[in-house]
């Protein structure tokens, strides 16, 4: 069994500032090079609510789907569906889920995600050695950004 990757940050903003950062600009914290798309992304989505389409758009106007919204419950718990393979590949037959937490504390806020179900992804590939560095890196990003 491939552990969970667990991730732990607290952001000097309010609980409801670093749910909608995370949920209503993804676009403005997710990397430009982290995508599963044929060419350039342009545009990191997250569509608000239960059953919202997460997904990245790209120069050539094609949309690549990373998965959809299990769970929406402001400003507390965010919860998604990871369909990306081991390969990097879009893959709407696998479900991980990434499961996103603000917990506040005063004036900050306690964030902790957890990705699950990492044995789901399949064989090789490049993704489970990168992932747990990938995430640290993007939390940080968004850190950094709701910060600012």
């Amino acid at each position: 069994m491939i552990p969970n990757i667990k991730k732990e940050l607290v952001v000097n903003a309010a609980q409801q500032t670093c749910f909608e950062a995370f949920t209503q600009k993804m676009d403005t914290w997710w990397p430009r090079t982290h995508h599963v798309g044929k060419c350039p992304m342009t545009e990191m989505v997250l569509e608000a609510g239960q059953g919202g389409r997460w997904y990245s758009k790209h120069e050539d106007g094609s949309e690549v789907n990373v998965g959809i919204i299990l769970a929406w419950n402001p400003y507390d718990l965010l919860l998604l569906n990871w369909q990306i393979d081991a390969n990097f590949q879009y893959d709407p037959s696998i479900t991980t889920e990434v499961e996103v937490k603000f917990i506040a504390e005063g004036d900050r806020t306690r964030v902790f995600m957890e990705h699950k179900d990492l044995e789901r992804l399949g064989e090789g590939g490049k993704a489970i050695d990168s992932m747990d560095e990938g995430w640290g890196m993007i939390l940080n990003l968004y850190k950094n950004v709701v910060e600012q």
